[in-house]
C-alpha cells in the first residue's frame, strides 16, 4: 500500500500496460476507493459492486487515456463516467503530489522511474491534448468506436492566435472544468449518458442559430460514439467570461448590508405593502431584479426562435401533457410528505410546528397541482426547451449585466427528461425559489453575528422577497408579451400554473433538505405556507 491508501503498480510500462488483463482486475480493485474520493463522483451514497473499463482510448505518445467506466452499484444500477488517466514521473510527479494530492490514484514504478497514475485534466500535456482535439476536428480509434473533437464556426474568432496553457477550475463538483487562458473554458463531463447533452445542445442552438449573446459562445465538442447510435457528448468548449462571480454569492453578499441598513428602522408595517419597495432600502434590489427578468425572457424568447429542427421548435401544450405535469407534481406531493412525516420528530421546534401545519392542508396543496388539467391547453401557452436548473447559482455577474450558465438541467435526471420541452415558467418558478433561499441564507448568516432577533428582521426579509418576486414577475411578462405574448400563458392562467412549478420545486427542496440539511427545513417549509396564503 503507498501513502495514498491504493496499490502500487511496480514495474507498469505504461497506460496500455495497465490495461491490460494481468492488472486490469488490481485497477479495478484501486478504483473502488479512489471514485468515491472524488466530488464529481455521484454516488456517494451507494457501494459500488463493480467497476469495468467500457472502452478506452488513449492519447499519442502522452502515456495518458480517457477511460470510460461502467460503476454498478448496490442496488444493481451502473452509471458510466469519464476518467482521464495519465502516468507521470520525475519532477512533474511531484508537483503534482504537492498541488493536487486527491488526484493520486497510485504509485506507479516505471523503466524511467517512479511516479503516479492520476487523474489526467492534472497534467498540462493532457489539457493540451483534449483542447488540440477539438481545435483540429480530430479523431481518434477507441477500443470499440470512435472518439472526436468539433470545433464551432465561431472557435478561431474567440481562440485567437498563440497559447493557451491550460488549468484546472477550483470549483470540481459534478463535472471538470479546464480554463484556457482568458479566453476558453472546456467542461469536462464526468458522468455520461448516451445521447447530446443538453449543455451543449442549448448552447449550439443559442449561439448559431438564436445568436443569443447573453451566455458563453459554444466553441466546440468531444463526443464518442455509443451502442444507441448517437454520439455521447464527453464534453464541451465555451467562452471564457470574465466576472465578479455568480449571483448566489453577489446576491447574498449584497443582502448582509440590506439587514444591516433595516435592523434599525421601525419594522414595516405590511410587509406586501408598495410603498416600501420603491424605498432606499428595497429599491436597488428591483433594478437588478428587472433586468435579471428581461435577461431571462430574452434567453427563453431565443429559445423559442422558430426553426426546423424539431428537438427545438416550441410546441403547444396538448391534454396530456398538462395530465402528466400535475400526476408528476401530485407524486412529488405524496414523496415530500411521507418524507416529511417520517423526520418530525427530528425536526427544531419551530420547524415541527410549520411541518404540522403543513401536513394538515394536503387537499389545499394537490389543488395547485390538479388545476392545470382543468383548463384548456391552448390557455397554457407553449413548450420549448427551457434551462431546466434555473438559479442565482447558474448567472455570472459582469460589468453590470448578467450571462447566463449551465444548461445541463438537473444532473439527476435522465437525459430524455433533461432535453423534454417545458413550460418557461418552470425556470420562473426556480429564480424565484432561488430568490427566497438568498434572502433566508443571508439572514441566517446575519444574525449569528449581530445581537439582533429573527422577529426583528423577519418582516424586512418577506418584504424584500416579495417586493423582488413581484417586480421579477412584472419585468419578465412585459418583456414577453412585447415580443410573443403566446409563449407564456395570459395572467388568469398564468399565475396557477406558476403556483404549480413553485409548489413542484419546494417540494424537492424538502426531500433535499430532510436528506441533507435539516437546520434548513425551514426554508421550504415557509415556501409551502406562503403558497397558501
Amino acid at each position: 500500500m503507498s501513502e495514498h491508501g491504493v496499490f502500487k503498480f511496480a514495474g507498469a510500462k505504461g497506460i496500455a500496460d495497465l490495461l491490460a488483463p494481468a492488472r486490469l482486475q488490481m485497477l479495478r480493485h484501486t478504483l473502488l476507493t479512489y471514485l468515491p474520493r472524488q466530488r464529481w463522483f455521484g454516488e456517494q451514497s451507494r457501494t459500488i459492486q463493480a467497476i469495468d473499463v467500457a472502452d478506452s482510448v488513449s492519447f499519442r505518445d502522452l502515456n495518458a487515456a480517457l477511460l470510460f467506466l461502467e460503476v454498478t452499484d448496490d442496488d444493481k444500477s451502473t452509471n458510466v463516467y469519464l476518467l482521464p488517466l495519465g502516468i507521470t514521473v520525475g519532477e512533474e510527479s511531484e508537483r503534482i503530489r504537492a498541488a493536487h494530492p486527491l488526484s493520486i490514484i497510485a504509485e506507479v514504478v516505471t523503466d524511467e522511474g517512479g511516479g503516479v497514475l492520476h487523474d489526467g485534466v492534472f497534467r498540462e500535456s493532457v489539457r493540451q491534448a483534449m483542447l488540440s482535439l477539438i481545435e483540429g476536428n480530430g479523431k481518434l480509434r477507441t477500443r470499440r468506436t470512435v472518439l472526436e473533437g468539433r470545433r464551432s464556426g465561431t472557435f478561431s474568432a474567440i481562440r485567437g492566435i498563440g497559447p493557451l496553457p491550460g488549468r484546472t477550475g477550483s470549483a470540481q463538483q459534478s463535472n471538470t472544468s479546464i480554463l484556457y487562458g482568458t479566453k476558453l473554458i472546456l467542461k469536462l463531463f464526468r458522468r455520461l449518458q448516451p445521447g447530446q447533452n443538453p449543455d451543449t445542445e442549448i448552447g449550439r442552438f443559442l449561439t448559431e442559430t438564436a445568436h443569443f449573446t447573453r451566455i458563453p459562445a459554444f466553441l466546440g465538442e468531444i463526443r464518442i460514439g455509443s451502442d444507441s447510435g448517437e454520439p455521447t457528448t464527453v464534453a464541451m468548449l465555451q467562452a471564457l467570461v470574465e466576472n465578479e462571480g455568480d449571483g448566489w454569492e453577489t446576491m447574498v453578499r449584497q443582502l448582509s448590508d440590506y439587514y444591516e441598513s433595516v435592523s434599525i428602522l421601525p419594522l414595516p408595517d405590511n410587509v406586501a405593502a408598495s410603498a416600501f419597495c420603491s424605498g432606499e432600502q428595497v429599491g436597488p434590489y428591483l433594478c437588478a431584479a428587472a433586468l435579471l427578468a428581461t435577461r431571462t425572457a430574452e434567453m427563453h424568447l431565443a429559445l423559442a426562435t422558430p426553426t426546423d429542427d424539431p428537438a427545438f421548435a416550441a410546441e403547444p401544450f396538448t391534454a396530456n401533457d398538462l395530465s402528466i405535469d400535475a400526476q408528476r407534481i401530485e407524486s412529488q406531493l405524496s414523496l415530500a410528505f411521507e418524507a416529511l412525516k417520517r423526520s418530525l420528530g427530528r425536526l427544531s421546534r419551530a420547524a415541527e410546528e410549520q411541518a404540522r401545519v403543513v401536513l394538515g392542508r394536503r387537499e389545499e396543496l394537490a389543488a395547485h397541482a390538479r388545476v392545470m388539467s382543468t383548463h384548456t391547453p391552448a390557455d397554457y401557452g407553449q413548450r420549448i426547451r427551457i434551462h431546466g436548473d434555473y438559479h442565482l447559482g447558474q448567472i455570472l455577474c459582469s460589468q453590470g449585466d448578467y450571462t447566463i450558465i449551465d444548461f445541463e438541467g438537473e444532473p439527476a435526471r435522465t437525459l430524455a427528461a433533461r432535453r423534454a420541452k417545458q413550460s418557461p415558467l418552470k425556470d420562473v418558478a426556480g429564480m424565484l425559489r432561488s430568490f427566497s433561499y438568498a434572502s433566508h441564507a443571508a439572514l441566517n448568516a446575519f444574525l449569528a453575528r449581530s445581537a439582533n432577533k429573527m422577529s426583528d428582521v423577519e418582516p424586512w426579509r418577506r418584504l424584500w422577497e416579495n417586493a423582488v418576486a413581484r417586480e421579477f414577475l412584472r419585468a419578465y411578462q412585459s418583456s414577453i408579451q412585447a415580443l410573443d405574448p403566446r409563449l407564456i400563458p395570459q395572467p388568469a392562467n398564468a399565475e396557477p400554473m406558476l403556483d404549480a412549478y413553485l409548489l413542484e420545486k419546494v417540494l424537492y427542496e424538502l426531500r433535499y433538505e430532510l436528506d441533507n440539511r435539516q437546520s434548513w427545513v425551514g426554508i421550504p417549509l415557509s415556501g409551502i405556507l406562503n403558497l397558501l396564503e
